[in-house]
């Protein structure tokens, strides 16, 4: 005997209520689960942006002096923001381009460290080098400073030599004393007496003592004679020499005496032509070893 299962018409009727009921429910929980991926989306956004951002300022923050290196961060500023942009521009459907984005932040960080590593290294090493360069500046200047001494310590003992030598040049030079000069007139015997008369001189004798001088050095010493007309001529020239202020001085007679540090005497005679002998007063200038040493004069009528 079989049996058959009947259902009421009210059956169907609460089934389909039911069925209703669970879609409803359904729905509302797929809805409540999307809602609560997009809100994990959009704060997953926020938050990948905002690391991009501590990144970009991090790289912003560095102060760089190698131009190779300033340039790649200037190239990783660039690459960084426009990851930023990008993440910006997301639309909510793209959730797996979060997790993709979400690696490449992974590996900047990464590259940031070495990068930031190799900055902390430079920045060391100039750090270093900069402490160098300031010692080594503090041994200059006080190099510096102890040449300037120094020079300074030469050009004050300079001057003491160049003092000491001026005094020493001074008190070296030979006086002369007793310096005489006398018009010469020969006679038939060849014999040489005194004259005033400048028609009848044949000669001029000067006569004069080197004094005493221990502080010179001993040895040969030059003596020029120089004797001037009132016209400022040289009688009798034989040449020039140059003496010791560097002026050149046209002498009459060119002698030599060897002069040992004490007192001795010296005569020049000079001959000349009568003829060229006119009357008025004559001049006689000594110099001894490049010095003016003496003068006197001499009056013929």
């Amino acid at each position: 005997m079989s049996s058959k299962i009947t259902i009421k018409p009210s059956g169907f009727k609460y089934l389909f209520a039911a069925l209703v009921i669970l879609l409803i429910v359904y729905s509302f929980k797929l809805n409540s689960d999307y809602q609560k991926l997009e809100d994990a989306f959009s704060e997953q956004k926020i938050e990948l942006q905002a690391e991009l951002d501590e990144i970009i300022e991090d790289y912003k923050n560095v102060n760089v002096k190698n131009k190779d290196l300033s340039q790649r961060l200037v190239k990783e500023i660039n690459k960084i923001i426009l990851l930023r942009d990008s993440i910006k521009n997301l639309k909510k459907s793209n959730y797996n381009l979060i997790v993709k984005y979400s690696r490449k932040i992974v590996k900047l960080e990464r590259e940031n460290r070495r990068l930031f590593i190799q900055v902390d290294s430079l920045n060391k090493q100039n750090y270093e080098l900069l402490q160098e360069n300031i010692v080594v500046k503090q041994q200059l200047d006080e190099n510096t400073a102890s040449q300037k001494n120094l020079m300074r310590k030469n050009i004050s003992l300079q001057k003491r030599q160049a003092q000491l030598k001026a005094k020493v040049d001074i008190a070296g030079v030979i006086k002369v004393n007793n310096i005489v000069a006398e018009a010469m007139k020969e006679r038939s015997s060849g014999k040489l007496t005194s004259t005033s008369r400048s028609r009848r001189t044949d000669a001029f004798r000067i006569k004069f003592d080197l004094l005493a001088n221990p502080v010179t050095t001993a040895g040969k010493k030059e003596i020029l004679i120089q004797i001037l007309d009132e016209d400022k001529k040289v009688v009798a020239a034989k040449g020039n020499k140059k003496i010791k202020d560097g002026s050149s001085v046209f002498f009459s007679d060119n002698m030599s005496a060897n002069y040992d540090n004490n007192r001795l005497g010296v005569v020049s005679l000079i001959l000349v032509n009568r003829d060229d002998i006119k009357k008025g007063t004559y001049t006689v200038n000594a110099y001894v070893d490049g010095n003016f040493s003496a003068r006197t004069q001499v009056k013929l009528r």
